[in-house]
């Protein structure tokens, strides 16, 4: 029987979630910023460095997860030769332009005021961090043996939610600043809730496209999330609380404490997402794995059997004057 890979378990969901929120969070301030919306003058310094710093610690603990951690530079040693050199190059690339780019918006700087460099690590910045958000699902995509993950809409998928949960902690941010009663307070939760009208209809969408997929293991991998052993989570944790509770109250109320309520919510469902879509990819099952696993209490019962036949022989061969 297939057994779940261990080393796709919650570390590197944590990771995706915090790069998504981080990135995407910044995409949507900095694009603000582009068109001049005035209030980003005075936030988007603490966002670049909030972005920055979830970057930072999903990128830790990536590393963590590595077998040889002090090898982990090796996976930079030929540029682009797989889908992981490339996520570690885009996001040795992304973070260094949104710390430059926070440094524009803090007056002790020296070039603060240029806004003809701004503008041009604004859009590099903004270039790299939509790259960062979607490797991911190209990444998970790249295994073939795991069919649920093959499906085309996955990158979109990684996409909608990101954006998502960025605008959440985006909201989130400009409470904790005191802009929760601001008009771009309100442009950002109108914005997450379009989003979270998508990703209602994205998400069960991919799923049951995997249910009616060709491949057997696409299929077992949605049934797991669509009535089988992570039905619960995946129908309350991402499709009622992290997707539609938050859409009807970004839709309803504007006061600061639904706000916040909606965003944490988003941010919860944004984790509950990359969890269950990790766990539930089960791979294609080789030759030998059709029969179950046996079990520790059967290897004991066999290990006693075999004790008390080694001893019979023992008897046999040297029987008792």
């Amino acid at each position: 029987m297939e057994k779940q890979q261990e080393y796709w378990g919650s570390q590197p969901a944590w990771y995706f979630f915090l790069a998504a929120m981080g990135a995407m969070m910044f995409v949507i301030a900095a694009v603000s910023d582009l068109v001049g919306n005035p209030v980003t003058g005075q936030i988007n310094g603490w966002v670049g460095i909030v972005s920055l710093a979830a970057a930072g610690v999903g990128a830790l603990l990536l590393l963590e997860e590595l077998t040889h951690k002090t090898r982990g530079h090796l996976v930079n040693a030929r540029p682009f030769a797989s889908v992981m050199s490339f996520g570690s190059l885009i996001q040795s690339l992304y973070m260094p332009l949104v710390f430059v780019y926070a440094t524009f918006f803090f007056s002790f700087i020296p070039w603060y005021g240029l806004g003809w460099l701004k503008t041009i690590v604004t859009v590099l910045a903004i270039i790299a961090a939509l790259l960062y958000v979607t490797y991911p699902g190209i990444e998970l995509g790249e295994a073939k043996g795991r069919g649920f993950w093959n499906g085309g809409g996955l990158v979109g998928l990684f996409l909608i939610n990101g954006t998502a949960t960025g605008a959440a902690a985006l909201m989130l941010l400009l409470i904790i600043l005191g802009y929760g009663d601001n008009a771009y307070t309100i442009m950002i939760k109108n914005i997450a809730a379009a989003l979270l009208v998508a990703q209602l209809f994205a998400i069960p969408g991919y799923v049951l496209g995997m249910k009616l997929s060709s491949a057997e293991e696409a299929r077992r991998g949605a049934n797991k999330l669509w009535k089988g052993e992570f039905s619960a989570a995946f129908w309350a944790g991402i499709v009622t609380f992290g997707t539609l509770v938050p859409m009807i109250i970004t839709v309803l109320f504007t006061s600061a404490y639904w706000l916040v309520i909606a965003a944490v919510l988003v941010l919860a469902g944004g984790i509950c997402f990359r969890i269950d879509f990790l766990r539930a990819a089960v791979r294609v099952t080789l030759p030998g794995e059709e029969k179950d696993e046996i079990k520790r209490t059967e290897i004991a019962d066999l290990a006693v059997a075999l004790e008390a036949r080694w001893q019979q022989k023992a008897n046999w061969l040297n029987p008792q004057k």
